[in-house]
């Protein structure tokens, strides 16, 4: 019988059940070969999977989780990581040591869920304080609007519209109203000669109203407008408001709903008025109560 015959052979009785590696050391040069293929089942678990839901990776974790697995969250990173073959931490008593308590392991089962920005929260994130002109801006502001809950659709929709048309003005002043909106006052050129002068009015703030995390909830985003005018050009942008608050609060609700579990909404036809569809709650759960949850990260 071969040198791999016999590993086999070996390895599919006792060494599996003492935890030891096949291996042969080769008298030519001393080499040695191990053979983990040959065993029934690997030695030490070594896997790391990326989830890409909350939902599936609250799913994982209960499958495979015990009582000493930790779970680490980044929360501006939007990084979750689970431990599952985390550290045992025994109980210690008077005959033992903080060292004999614990026994180490070799952390290698690893379940990881980037909670991943939605690509509208992205879109406004990366335009905040970025200058645009006037007609850049009204471009803008149409492409946003579905995610703009304030000022309404109908007023904003009035701004684009001068923002677009008004190309060929000259802009003089602001003036900032008691009820907290701007007005811009413009001079029209026409045909080289000065022309009607009108007022803009754009409003104080806006609020957008988007998920910031993929499968999480809507918030609401104020942000403020501002404004420039030089030399007749007129230049405007926006600041999203505590812009990292709003990523932090939609990652504390993202943990929650994995440590605590959520009730989502579920609606289903309702075969006698078709109108009113019938609304109920489904929990959802989240992950055992027996995983601990840190803020923190490993490598």
């Amino acid at each position: 019988m071969s040198d791999f015959q016999q590993a086999h052979a070996i390895g599919q009785t006792s060494l599996q059940q003492t935890g030891a590696l096949p291996f042969v050391v080769l008298p030519e040069d001393g080499r040695v070969h191990t053979f983990e293929n040959v065993l029934e089942r690997p030695l030490q678990l070594n896997q790391s999977v990326n989830l890409h839901t909350a939902k599936d990776f609250i799913a994982y974790v209960n499958r495979f989780a015990d009582a000493n697995s930790m779970i680490f969250v980044n929360v501006l990173a939007g990084k979750i990581k689970a431990v599952l073959d985390y550290h045992e931490a025994g109980q210690s008593d008077a005959a033992t040591s903080d060292q004999d308590k614990n026994q180490p392991r070799h952390c290698k089962h690893i379940a990881n869920f980037n909670v991943e920005q939605t690509p509208e929260f992205i879109k406004i994130r990366e335009a905040s304080g970025r200058k645009f002109n006037q007609t850049e801006f009204a471009l803008f502001l149409e492409d946003v609007m579905p995610y703009i809950s304030e000022p309404v659709a109908t007023e904003l929709y009035e701004i684009v519209q001068t923002l677009s048309a008004k190309t060929g003005v000259d802009f003089k002043s602001g003036i900032r109203t008691d009820n907290g909106q701007v007005t811009l006052t413009y001079n029209e050129t026409i045909e080289a000669r000065a022309g009607a002068t009108g007022n803009l009015a754009i409003p104080e703030k806006i609020v957008f109203g988007v998920q910031v995390h993929r499968g999480g909830d809507h918030y609401a985003i104020p942000a403020r407008f501002r404004y420039r005018i030089n030399n007749g050009n007129l230049t405007l942008w926006y600041d999203i408001d505590q812009l990292e608050k709003a990523i932090e609060r939609s990652m504390e609700d993202t943990v929650d709903y994995i440590k605590n579990g959520k009730s989502i909404r579920v609606e289903q036809p309702n075969l006698d008025d078709p109108d009113q569809p019938i609304v109920d709650h489904e929990h959802q759960p989240g992950v055992h109560d027996f995983v601990t949850i840190l803020e923190g990260s490993t490598p």
